[in-house]
């Protein structure tokens, strides 16, 4: 005789929300590179079997240009993403919390957040490509002295707003965001927790 089986209740508890604006100040100069349209079309062509042509002289100005996330005139941003990646690997790496999970906590608003810095200096550095057999040079801006509000949204039922403050210190100092960040083996775009405010 078969038995009868109570029906699973789903219980989903009510999402509770924080939403704080936080000012990041730079204390290392923050470099940033986008992937320009001109290494985009590259990889186009080399796809779809274009015909080869001889590689034209590279042209230093143009790809610190395309290094840039441009905003408008003389205003320039840094991806959103770059700073929620920052403080999820360093709630991973150092406060032992699982990424999976802080990627469903925190949300950082908005594409690009407009970096407020003087207008950034082109670099020259030697980098390592295909899978470090080749050196080349790197032609990048880089901003200083440099700060970036960003508006987080965070869940409160998982995440305190101390405990959301230490994590955004915590990457400032460990992670960082950018090139030749501290994540990467760099010691630049690091940065501390400037301000919060509720909004």
């Amino acid at each position: 005789m078969a038995t009868a089986t109570a029906a699973k209740v789903i219980e989903i508890p009510e999402i509770q929300l924080g939403r704080l604006l936080v000012t990041l100040k730079g204390q290392t100069p923050l470099i940033t590179h986008r992937f320009g349209e001109r290494a985009r079309k590259a990889i186009e062509d080399k796809q779809q079997h274009a015909a080869r042509m001889a590689k034209p002289a590279r042209d230093p100005e143009a790809e610190f240009r395309d290094s840039l996330y441009p905003l408008g005139e003389d205003r320039y941003g840094f991806p959103a993403a770059g700073v929620k990646k920052a403080l999820v690997c360093a709630g991973g790496r150092f406060a032992d919390e699982q990424m999976t999970v802080l990627r469903g906590v925190i949300n950082v608003q908005g594409d690009l957040l407009e970096i407020r810095a003087p207008a950034p200096a082109m670099r020259s550095d030697t980098v390592r490509i295909d899978g470090g057999r080749t050196s080349s040079i790197a032609y990048r801006p880089a901003f200083w002295p440099w700060s970036i509000d960003v508006t987080i949204v965070f869940n409160t039922t998982m995440l305190s707003e101390a405990q959301l403050l230490n994590l955004v210190q915590l990457a400032g100092f460990s992670v960082g965001i950018g090139n030749w960040r501290p994540e990467k083996g760099g010691n630049f775009g690091t940065f501390t927790l400037q301000g919060a405010t509720q909004v």
